[in-house]
């Protein structure tokens, strides 16, 4: 019993440091440390045309998923300005970087939670070749905005190397070359976008390397 109540008083700076969850319904859901969410679309099966997509349904099943698109039916669309069509379809998750969350100020600092996008510019039948990760975490009401992910990924044994960076009035866009032996090899395009509001982070995964990754043509 003596142990049972040392354990429960080191366990309480951790229970009193948790954060309310937004929105609420997400509070049922695992929250994935980066690089382990990564891995999960390293392992993922390919889509119908091979090794450069996904299927539409990967982690269809998957509980810590909140999906709010429909499938392969009702997959969502946008038309870009140049008049392309676009095709998605999105959930929401919580995520992790190094165990720091972004945060977003309710009545109280909250844990925001991110939107997982799979989108395709091709026929949306040969499944989705692109993962975009986010959050709406930008401003003077959020905190833990930028969350670099390389030690994530690291802890999680996902070899990185950097294979292009470009400056715009965008941001800074780095990309990365990601291995784990017995995994399929992505790219991730991290991109930090900067101003006089705030700091933002984007991460978007493909499953094979862009054309104009970094929206450049060439490596470093």
């Amino acid at each position: 019993m003596r142990k049972f109540f040392i354990c429960l008083l080191l366990m309480l700076p951790l229970m009193s440091n948790a954060y309310p969850i937004f929105p609420k319904e997400a509070e049922s859901l695992q929250s994935y440390e980066f690089g382990d969410f990564i891995k999960l679309f390293m392992q993922a099966p390919v889509g119908m045309t091979g090794k450069d997509y996904i299927a539409w349904d990967t982690y269809a099943d998957n509980h810590n998923f909140i999906w709010q698109t429909d499938g392969t039916d009702g997959t969502g669309s946008i038309e870009t300005d140049s008049g392309e069509t676009v095709y998605f379809r999105g959930a929401m998750v919580r995520i992790n970087v190094n165990g720091v969350v972004p945060l977003e100020l309710k009545k109280n600092w909250s844990e925001m939670t991110w939107q997982v996008r799979y989108w395709t510019r091709n026929n949306p039948n040969f499944g989705a070749e692109s993962v975009s990760i986010s959050n709406e975490c930008f401003g003077y009401n959020a905190k833990n905005c930028v969350l670099p992910p390389l030690k994530s990924l690291s802890m999680a044994n996902i070899k990185y190397k950097k294979i292009c960076q470009q400056n715009d009035t965008m941001g800074r866009i780095t990309g990365y070359e990601l291995s784990l032996d017995g995994f399929r090899k992505v790219y991730l395009a991290y991109t930090i976008s900067e101003g006089s509001g705030g700091a933002s982070a984007f991460y978007e995964l493909h499953f094979s390397k862009p054309k104009k990754f970094c929206d450049t043509g060439e490596e470093e």
